[in-house]
């Protein structure tokens, strides 16, 4: 369970909502006496949604009615009875949580299935990662901090989106990143495959990343054709949608399968070979824009640096769980691969999904 219910209402927490829905009134104001224009011109390049979050206040619709509403509720807090807040953990129960956090003995980590918290000791949790990061086929340890010069790869390609008209003004600006944070790696401990010495399902943290932002656009602009693969699945209801239109027989099998560390081993020609092959067929994209698409995955895929004890390292192979359109990418290397065999059995297949 992740969200508790508490009685404790805190003043400050309803004077930001308040300002906020206040925020809204003013905003359906404004726009209802100045609608905004929108063309039906088809663009040439397919665009994304994504833009800088607007900070616009049109301060001018404050009404004399909508500051009477706000003096109301605020009156109306002022007489409240605010219930202090109430722990439920008792004083022994918080000191022991308290040590344990701060026991640089321990590592804490949530498990990578199962939503439950896993307790290490830090020497098995480094143990774990150097065995992870020691794969050199995967992992290369680099000599310096490459962020500035990385950050300027990313730079000069964005630019050049931007130029080509490939990228709007709201795509610039969100997508390029003036002050990158560097990736961080850690590891989610698989304790359902074993639970003393459970292996880890490595993570590169890049919130904030120079890479972020593109991850982001590339996701979406790759999304509508994983969703268009013949064996994708939405949901758990998808796939009892998909089983209703089946009639059982004797002699059926309900097989499944999986791939291990898929992320990290799909080959970088591999994976943009089986992208290119979606986004041509397709024919919804102009062939720059795929060039474009494909070049950026490429960058990211290339450049895919993190920070972990003290040293940087790059990932050579693969994608890193974590970057926003890994599993896009990843569902696009697969259904490729699954084009390539697939009707060499399709008479003995009654649902492949």
């Amino acid at each position: 369970m992740k969200f508790a219910p508490t009685t404790h209402m805190d003043p400050f927490d309803i004077y930001i909502d308040m300002q906020k829905f206040k925020k809204n009134l003013c905003l359906k104001k404004y726009f209802l006496k100045n609608p905004v224009e929108r063309t039906n011109t088809m663009e040439f390049y397919k665009h994304t949604t994504l833009k800088e979050k607007s900070t616009f206040f049109p301060k001018s619709m404050v009404s004399q009615e909508i500051n009477t509403f706000e003096n109301m509720i605020l009156a109306d807090l002022d007489k409240m009875k605010i219930n202090k807040r109430t722990d439920n953990l008792t004083k022994k129960e918080k000191e022991a949580l308290k040590e344990l956090t701060s026991n640089e003995d321990f590592e804490i980590k949530p498990a990578d299935k199962g939503g439950g918290t896993v307790i290490m000791t830090a020497d098995y949790y480094k143990e774990e990662a150097n065995r992870i990061l020691g794969d050199t086929t995967t992992y290369k340890r680099l000599n310096k901090n490459p962020t500035e010069d990385i950050k300027q790869r990313f730079t000069d390609y964005i630019d050049q989106g931007y130029a080509l008209g490939i990228l709007n003004n709201k795509e610039f600006k969100y997508i390029k990143v003036d002050h990158p944070r560097v990736p961080v790696f850690y590891f989610l401990p698989k304790i359902h495959k074993n639970i003393e010495k459970p292996p880890g399902r490595p993570i590169v943290s890049g919130v904030g990343s120079v890479s972020n932002r593109l991850s982001e656009y590339l996701d979406q602009q790759l999304q509508p054709f994983v969703t268009s693969t013949v064996s994708h699945l939405k949901d758990t209801r998808d796939v009892l949608e998909v089983l209703k239109g089946i009639t059982w027989e004797e002699g059926f099998l309900l097989v499944t399968s999986d791939v291990q560390a898929l992320y990290t081993i799909i080959p970088h020609e591999k994976g943009l070979e089986a992208t290119e092959y979606f986004l041509k067929h397709a024919d919804t994209l102009q062939p720059e824009q795929i060039v474009f698409i494909l070049e950026g995955i490429r960058l990211i895929l290339e450049n895919n640096y993190f920070y972990y004890e003290e040293n940087f390292h790059l990932q050579q192979n693969g994608t890193s769980m974590g970057t926003r359109f890994a599993p896009s990418y990843a569902n696009l290397f697969m259904a490729h691969w699954e084009d390539s065999f697939l009707s060499m059995y399709q008479d003995n297949l009654i649902c492949y999904k």
